[in-house]
């Protein structure tokens, strides 16, 4: 008797009103008085009310999602209570996944019809969430029934099965930016009481509401088409059978993912963006003692914490000041003269990509008070984002008996995406950094579970579980203004200056170029020459000369092979199913596949008709193999070139720098360091290839669990106490080669006291829990040093984090004609380990002067992720009855989230301030609800939130430049609804 609680989340008092609005007027009839209708959901895999449920829900009905124009992810998240949804991810309670990278998983699990799957952006996008029978979110580790990365909780999107009578309904929905969408559906019988089919298709499209100042198409737009056939089968009573596939193809020019926001919201903490510094990096300076001149150094003075020491100061170049993060000891400092000081130490061999871009079109929005006149950016019109989606689910169901029943549940899923976006977000023609990726996806997977019910007082569900993944990513960083042009300028397309240099060099003093033209002969090596070399290691051979092991130069297993070569310029074409990209300075190719078993069985036991007992277990195991290659453009000191570590001269006396005597020989830069040819100028030194390969294995086991007691005081309470344990699996971090490619498992274990009671003979409902969860080596998402050199995303598991919060949600039927609803969620949280982390996206500690591993920063204290500490929402609902010409409905919808940190340092830079939204929708339906007209107006005030901040790049090669995703603008529009056949 597993009895009330539901939501301890619930959401906009969202939870039960589904129903309500729609079902609760029968009931109207029949007692004279509204009350509020149960939801049946399959939360625990058997059918049972939210009220009867042991755990925290928030349920929505196809009529509630219908009443509320949910159509998209940022509906739903207004709507749940402690949820965080970003485009391909959700997180409840601080848990989902810190960190997007091949090999990972997400800590809240999606199913979709019963089938498990890792892609929670494709389920909670499809057909715009039409036809839908209900989505039910499951708040707090599920230990057992749905253990398999459940360790935040679970999401169901149900659609609705095919019907035993004909019925049928067609949507349209109209609205600014273009907004056209169709949607149908009909349900035929086509052998009665044993046979019927169901066919659904959506089709929708809206242009973009980001206007996009280089005059390319604006971001923001999409088009989406999904079609689905599904059948039911009963040839006895005792046995069904039903089967889904769908097909969808998916398009849009992204205003934002992850890694691909198209806002530009600040750099080096403020709104101005820097297009006239031609590459970034500092050196430290003594502002009392000048250089000699702006291309000579004198002996730097050295001092602890800082690279390179304290060097001259060039006359007439700005100072900036900053602090030691670690002993506070101001530090002056200026920009590195380009082509001159060498720019390794916290940079890439990147320029400014900036540099030399139209600065009225440089709009960076900051972080709060925005609206849609901030929806701005600057592109070179590569944001277009595709994919191709196939599914199947299949289930059968066979009640043996009243107390045994079996159920067989299959999935297949098999996509491909792909994307290109500007990494840069400039037009810029000088410079230009666009990412190609493309993926193709394979999942299978089979459930078979079992319901036993020896008595009317103990029941038992038990279940086995396989799944199969595999995935292969494939991704290009290239020059787009190379597109078709064999003669690009870009330094990726052409040879390295070898030659040239070594022969200069041999006019001065003969012989001494000979190492820079000798280098120049090695063959440029390409994305899979680490892999031979390491097939024919393998096989017995010997490894090339221009190859070295992995320990060799790292003393890290973790990477098998690195070799190293001349550039001879990129003519693209490597990528499979990518453009052929001319100037291409970084490759990649993963693939991985993910083998997981489990078995599991939860038994609930009824001490009397107050007290219940639920005891479960889940056994799984996962087996994940993976491989990555990647080639990449850097520049080598083959030669020592350029001034010291930090840009600072010589050991004595006073010297000049090599490096930009080299850049003035080869036309780069002029007698006065003035910048000729941007695209040849080497800022760390001479051009060469690289090409890394390693391999990866990870097995888990583990155990979880959960216990739960509730008490049924009376027939309108229920009060539970629950310990649940909850897994993420290990993973590898593929893409990065970041020093730590494996992780291990993360664990939660989550108490949690909650009620669920209704009012007022059932005119009134209230759920609240509150919960804690002591969380172990929670993976957190931080830059470590890289083997391609920089920075790297890591994977670092920290020993202990605490999580703890309340959550509580209110329905009131307050009259006949009047319905109000309201939530709220507090969550305190915090990282418990002292453990420490270098940060290098501080632009108040640039990397290039303070070496960011030997100034980690702790973490202990510190706010965990991705989870705002308050939110709360509420609603109100008017009907007017019209008698015979139907009623009218008015809605009105208020939702409120805290900032939430996308940083592990607590950061409020690299956070999204609090934002608000207020919705309206009005709807006219026909006395016999055939038909149903509705104009809405999505966020009345037009008020904008940062939904996500990207870390990605936000470091010193950008100037500390933070991109992300913004919220939608208010959009306004007219909803038609037409239902035939027994849906009426």
């Amino acid at each position: 008797m597993l009895k009330k609680f539901v939501s301890s989340t619930l959401a906009t008092a969202l939870m039960l009103p589904a129903a309500t609005f729609v079902g609760s007027q029968a009931m109207a009839a029949e007692e004279g008085r509204r009350q509020i209708e149960e939801v049946i959901v399959t939360a625990e895999r058997r059918e049972s009310t939210v009220s009867d449920t042991s755990m925290s829900i928030t349920a929505f009905t196809g009529e509630f999602i219908e009443d509320f124009g949910i159509r998209n992810q940022e509906d739903l998240q207004n709507l749940i209570p402690a949820a965080v949804i970003e485009p391909y991810d959700m997180a409840v309670r601080g848990v989902g996944r810190n960190f997007r990278s091949l090999g990972g998983d997400p800590g809240i699990a999606t199913y979709l019809n019963g089938v498990y799957s890792e892609d929670f952006g494709i389920a909670s996008t499809e057909g715009g969430l039409f036809d839908i029978e209900r989505i039910e979110v499951l708040r707090g580790p599920q230990g057992t029934l749905y253990g398999r990365n459940a360790i935040g909780g679970a999401i169901n999107f149900i659609n609705k099965l095919p019907a035993d009578e004909f019925e049928g309904e067609a949507r349209v929905v109209v609205g600014d930016y273009d907004l056209l969408e169709t949607y149908g559906v009909v349900s035929i019988p086509v052998i009665k009481d044993v046979l019927s089919a169901r066919v659904t298709g959506v089709k929708r499209a809206r242009e973009g509401y980001y206007h996009d100042l280089s005059g390319n198409p604006d971001p923001g737009n999409y088009g989406d088409e999904n079609y689905a056939l599904s059948l039911r089968f009963t040839p006895t009573e005792n046995l069904e059978f039903n089967v889904r596939g769908n097909e969808r193809s998916y398009a849009r020019r992204m205003a934002g993912a992850d890694a691909a926001g198209v806002t530009n919201l600040t750099e080096a903490g403020g709104r101005t963006r820097d297009t006239s510094t031609y590459v970034f990096g500092f050196r430290a300076v003594n502002p009392n003692n000048v250089c000699p001149n702006a291309f000579t150094r004198t002996a730097p003075v050295a001092v602890a914490g800082i690279i390179g020491g304290v060097g001259c100061a060039v006359a007439g170049r700005q100072i900036f000041n900053f602090n030691h993060p670690v002993t506070g000891a101001p530090v002056a400092a200026q920009r590195v003269v380009p082509g001159h000081d060498k720019t390794t130490i916290g940079t890439t061999n990147s320029p400014n990509l900036a540099f030399g871009a139209i600065q009225e079109r440089q709009v960076l929005t900051g972080l709060k008070d925005l609206d849609s006149s901030d929806l701005k950016t600057d592109t070179n019109g590569q944001q277009d984002e595709f994919f191709d989606h196939q599914a199947v689910s299949f289930d059968a169901n066979w009640t043996i008996s009243d107390q045994f029943s079996l159920k067989y549940i299959f999935g297949y899923t098999d996509y491909f995406y792909d994307r290109t976006s500007d990494v840069d977000l400039t037009s810029n023609k000088t410079y230009d950094n666009t990412f190609y990726v493309s993926q193709e996806t394979e999942y299978i997977s089979h459930e078979l579970q079992a319901f036993i019910d020896p008595t009317e007082d103990f029941s038992v569900t038990m279940g086995v579980f396989a799944y199969d993944a595999k995935i292969s990513q494939r991704g290009d960083y290239y020059d787009y203004n190379c597109t078709g042009n064999v003669n690009c300028a870009s330094r990726y397309a052409n040879d390295g200056p070898y030659n040239t240099i070594g022969g200069i060099l041999n006019s001065f003093a003969p012989g001494a170029g000979n190492g820079i033209i000798g280098f120049g002969t090695l063959p440029k090596v390409g994305l899979f020459s680490a892999r031979l070399a390491k097939d024919g290691v393998d096989a017995g051979g010997a490894l090339p000369g221009n190859c070295l092991s992995g320990p060799a130069i790292a003393a890290q297993d973790q990477l098998d092979i690195y070799c190293f070569g001349s550039w001879k310029g990129d003519k693209g074409d490597r990528i499979q199913h990518g453009p052929s990209t001319i100037g291409t300075n970084l490759e990649y190719q993963t693939r991985s596949e993910r083998y997981a078993y489990a078995a599991y069985g939860q038994a609930v036991y009824d001490f009397n008709e107050h007290f219940a007992l639920t005891v479960g277990l889940r056994w799984a195991r996962d087996s994940l193999s993976g491989a990555e290659d990647v080639f990449y453009y850097n520049e080598e000191s083959i030669i020592p070139l350029g001034f010291g570590p930090g840009g600072n001269g010589c050991a004595t006396g006073t010297c000049t720098s090599d490096l930009g005597l080299f850049n003035q020989l080869i036309g780069a830069l002029g007698p006065n360091g003035e910048i000729l040819n941007p695209n040849a100028v080497m800022v760390a030194g001479l051009p060469a290839s690289n090409s890394i390969t390693r391999d990866l294995k990870k097995i888990t086991n583990e155990m979880t669990w959960r216990v739960n007691l509730d008490w049924t005081p009376n027939d309108d309470d229920l009060i539970y106490l629950s310990a649940t344990k909850g897994i993420r699996s290990g993973g590898m971090n593929l893409v990065f080669f970041s020093s730590n490619g494996t992780f291990d498992p993360e664990e939660l274990i989550a108490y949690e006291l909650g009620y669920k009671g209704t009012k007022f003979d059932g005119a009134m409902q209230i759920n609240a829990a509150i919960y804690n969860y002591d969380y172990e080596n929670v993976h957190t998402f931080v830059l470590g040093r890289s083997f391609a050199g920089g920075y790297a995303t890591n994977v670092v598991p920290v020993p202990k984090g605490n999580m703890k919060g309340f959550e509580g949600d209110i329905l009131w039927l307050a009259t006949e004609a009047f319905t109000i609803g309201a939530n709220l969620s507090i969550t305190k949280s915090k990282y418990e380990s002292d453990i420490f982390s270098i940060n290098p996206i501080d632009e108040n500690a640039p990397e290039s002067i303070f070496d960011a591993f030997s100034t980690p920063k702790s973490l202990k204290g510190n706010q965990m992720i991705r989870v705002p500490e308050i939110k709360y929402g509420a609603f109100a609902q008017y009907t007017h009855q019209l008698g015979d010409n139907g009623k009218m409905e008015y809605l009105v919808n208020y939702s409120w989230i805290d900032r939430v940190y996308f940083t592990v340092f607590e950061d409020k830079n690299h956070s999204a301030p609090s934002y608000d939204r207020v919705d309206f929708r009005a709807s006219w339906r026909s006395a016999s609800e055939q038909w149903m007209v509705a104009a809405f107006v999505n966020n009345v005030f037009d008020k904008i939130g940062v939904r996500q901040i990207d870390q990605y790049q936000a470091n010193e090669t950008t100037n500390y430049r933070r991109t992300g995703a913004l919220t939608d603008p208010r959009l306004w529009g007219l909803e038609v609804r037409y239902k035939f056949g027994a849906f009426q």
